[in-house]
Order: C-alpha cells, then structure tokens, then sequence
C-alpha cells in the first residue's frame, strides 16, 4: 500500500510538471497560430499543415517502437540507449534518402507541387527527432518529467521565436519550416547534454533483433493508427484543396492545443498503468479514475472556447477563418470521447494486448478513411469534422478488450462529463456568447452539485501542489 501511494504521489507530480509544460507549450503555440495563421491565410497554412502532417507521421513510425522498448522494458542491458542510438543514427540516415527521392510521387497523387519543395527540407527533421529519442526515453523511464517539460518547452520557444519573425518579414509558410527544423535540432543537443548517450553507429544484431521483437509489437499498432496523419495530405488536398487543408489544420490545432493536458495522462499511463497489470481490481479502478480527470481536463476548455470562438476567431485570426468554428466543435467532441478510451488502450498496450490495439486501430482508421473518402467530395471540411464523429463507432471494440482484461470500468462520471460538455460546445457557434456562456455556467454548475466523486478531484490535486511546495521549501 505505501508503494502505491508512493507511485502514485511521483506520478502526480510528475504530471503536474507536465501539465506545466503542456501549459505553457500551448500558450507558445496559440500565440504563434494567432499570427502565423493570420498572416498566412488558410491556403499557405494549408501548405504548413499538409508536410508537417507528413512528417509527423514519419516521425511516429520511422523509430519502429524502440524508444517505447526504452521506457517500458523492465530489465534493460547496460548499453541499450547506445545501441539504439546507433541503429537510429544509420537508419535515419538511410530513411531520409529515401524520402528523399520518393516525395515527387506525392505530387503525381496530389497536384500539390509546391509541397514537395516543403517536405525536402523538412526531412533531416526526421533523423534529428530520431537522435534526440534515445536521451529522451531514457529520461521519462526514470520518471525526470521536469527535465524533459523544461527541454521540450525550450526548443518548441525556440522555434516561435524564430518562425514569428520570418512570417512577418515575408518568408510566408518557410517560417514555420525553419522553426521546425531549429526546435528539432535544439531538442536534441539538450536531450544529449541532459541525458548523454554514447556516440556510435555500429549495432550489436542480436539485441536489436530482440528490442525490435518488443518495439514492432508497439509500433504495429501505432503506425495503423497513425496513417490517419496522412489524411490531410492524401485526401484533403487532393479532394477538398489546400484552403480547406488550412481549415481543418488550423481547427484541429486549436482542439490539440485546448485539450493539451490529455496527453499528460496518456504519456503517465505507459510507465504507470503496467506496474498494476497483475491486479485486474486495481487495474479496473486506475482506469475508471483516469476516465473522470481526463473528461475534467478536456471538456470544459473545450466547451469554453466553443462558446467564445464567433468572437474570438475573427478578432484574432481574421473573418478568413470563421469557417474553422463548427469544424473545431466536431473535432472537439472526437477528441473528448477519445480521452475517455485514452486508457483503455494504454492498458492493453501494457499487458501486451498488441493485437487487440492493432485490430481497434484498423476499425478506426478504415472507418475515418471510408467516411473522408465518401464526405469530403460533397462537403468538404465539414466531411472531415463528420468522419471524426463516425470513426467513434470503432471504441465498442476498445471497450470489449478491456472488460475482457480486468473487467468493465465505471464510466458514470465519464458519461456525466461528457454530457455536462456536448450543450455548450455544440451550441457554441451557432449562438450568441450572450447564451452560450451562461449555458456553460449552468451546465457544469448542475455537473459539480450532483456528482460529488467529480467535485473532489481538484482538491486533490491542489493537495498534491501543496505538498510539492512543502517539499521544495
């Protein structure tokens, strides 16, 4: 019991060191779409969206699960960071070649030549991430969350700092590009000078081949699930055009951003969740938890920038972008259903339910890709809000794995949570902020005086702060 509480409290604040870069990442970022955005318009982000969605997929796939491998492995040899490191300092070189010489034929499929352009530059990015990993991974596995918040909110300033500028002195979408490329590079010299990982590029076969066995297991899943990064550059640009990949870029942005500290739990869940897996009880009950904080982190900031954003758009971004308010909605109440299964799947992942993942994965995706395909023609960014909400189907099969695991969690508050969130959130552009916010106020009054199990979590975790300060002092 002690060592559950103990693991709990270092989770905790390991969160809130999170949460705290999560925070002020977003504030950095919001502050760099209100101009970037405004001064490139919806086309020229569109072309921004469309290879940074490229490389991000890239990303995710191109490190073939090692650095989860890093993290997750219980007993790992004394040089695994450096033998992962030297087999991704060989293949990042040797997959950046290739993408190389393989990007024209996006342009064969898309017509979007000026992408291409975009993306050549872009692609060293890919090695550098791939370099910085090693460092990294091995700091998240030893829980040094304040070391990684402070180097990844450093290098995602960085690239602010530079890109803002290059807007506004006419470099239109190369800003954003050359910050990408600086904010990549940055994090990799202070990953390595946190965290230092023998320089090589030989690799011993014998301890890849096995950290691949346990890497591939993750990341065959991972890179079903993320094909659907390639949506908008395979199917927006070549259906619906690079205004309305704008569209969609900058509206799901604003929801990544508003549901930013999601991402904390998730990333808690992979080291946390599977010191439990041999308790199916205290299983059920971490994820059942985890429902209610992370509907109580997403919904309402969602929900608040619903009833807001027929002001605030305009003003801030320009009347140019008014269309991207009911595509965020819809995209909004994805992302909040999503949060709810967040854990779900972390906790098939760490009892090695790969396959299970991997077959919720392709439901999701091939239900998003169908929807897209057939939508976007007739509607077009509205198709792409709509698929969100018809790829939600593809959960049933989430849900079923789980409650064959360690039985069903308790999603009462969940369900509450997300019903307290859909009136203002749909309602948002649709009607004055006059009615909306006062429909805001209303619907999570009524959430907080129900349900009292909702009403302690954020005096738990002010208690957590607190005795963070105690500590420190």
């Amino acid at each position: 019991m002690k060592g559950q509480t103990s693991l709990k409290q270092k989770l905790l604040k390991g969160g809130l060191y999170l949460a705290v870069r999560q925070l002020i990442g977003s504030a950095l970022s919001l502050i760099s779409i209100l101009v970037i955005a405004r001064v490139l318009g919806p086309e020229n982000y569109g072309i921004v969206t469309i290879a940074t969605g490229i490389l991000l997929f890239t990303i995710w796939t191109g490190k073939l699960g090692l650095d989860v491998y890093l993290i997750r492995q219980p007993d790992l040899p004394p040089d695994s960071a450096e033998q992962i490191l030297a087999f991704y300092n060989t293949v990042g070189v040797g997959l950046c070649g290739i993408l190389w010489l393989a990007v024209p034929l996006f342009e064969l499929w898309t017509g979007q030549a000026i992408v291409v352009q975009v993306l050549r530059w872009l692609i060293p990015v890919i090695w550098l991430e791939m370099v910085a990993s090693a460092s990294i991974s091995m700091m998240e596995r030893e829980l040094h969350f304040d070391q990684v918040g402070l180097i990844e909110t450093i290098a995602q300033a960085a690239n602010y700092l530079l890109a803002i500028p290059l807007v506004l002195a006419n470099f239109s979408y190369w800003g954003p590009i050359y910050g990408w490329i600086l904010q990549y590079a940055l994090l990799m010299f202070m990953g390595r000078r946190c965290y230092p990982v023998r320089w090589r590029w030989r690799w011993r076969w014998n301890f890849i081949r096995e950290a691949l066995r346990c890497g591939l297991a993750y990341s065959g899943s991972n890179l079903i699930v993320s094909l659907k990064a390639l949506t908008l550059p395979l199917f927006v640009s070549r259906f619906a055009g690079l205004e309305a990949a704008g569209i969609i870029g900058i509206a799901t942005r604003l929801a990544d951003q508003l549901g930013l500290f999601r991402l904390v739990i998730s990333r808690l869940s992979i080291s946390a969740i599977a010191k439990l897996i041999g308790n199916p009880e205290a299983t059920r009950r971490a994820v059942s938890q985890g429902i209610v904080y992370q509907g109580l982190i997403v919904g309402p900031p969602f929900a608040l920038f619903a009833c807001c954003a027929i002001w605030v758009i305009p003003l801030v971004f320009g009347e140019q972008w008014l269309p991207s308010v009911p595509i965020f909605t819809l995209i909004a109440v994805a992302r909040l259903i999503d949060s709810v299964f967040n854990l779900h799947i972390a906790t098939l992942y760490a009892a090695g339910h790969n396959r299970e993942v991997a077959k919720f994965n392709a439901w999701y995706v091939g239900l998003f890709w169908v929807a897209t395909w057939l939508l976007l023609p007739p509607l077009g960014a509205w198709g792409y809000g709509l698929s969100e909400i018809f790829s939600l189907l593809s959960y049933t099969f989430v849900h079923g794995s789980l409650a064959r695991l360690s039985g069903s969690p308790d999603y009462q508050d969940g369900i509450w949570l997300v019903v307290a969130t859909l009136p203002p959130l749909l309602a948002g552009p649709w009607v004055s902020p006059l009615i909306s916010l006062p429909l805001f106020i209303g619907s999570y009054g009524l959430l907080f005086l129900m349900r009292s199990s909702i009403r302690k979590i954020p005096l738990e975790l002010y208690a957590v702060w607190q005795s963070r300060k105690v500590v420190s002092t």
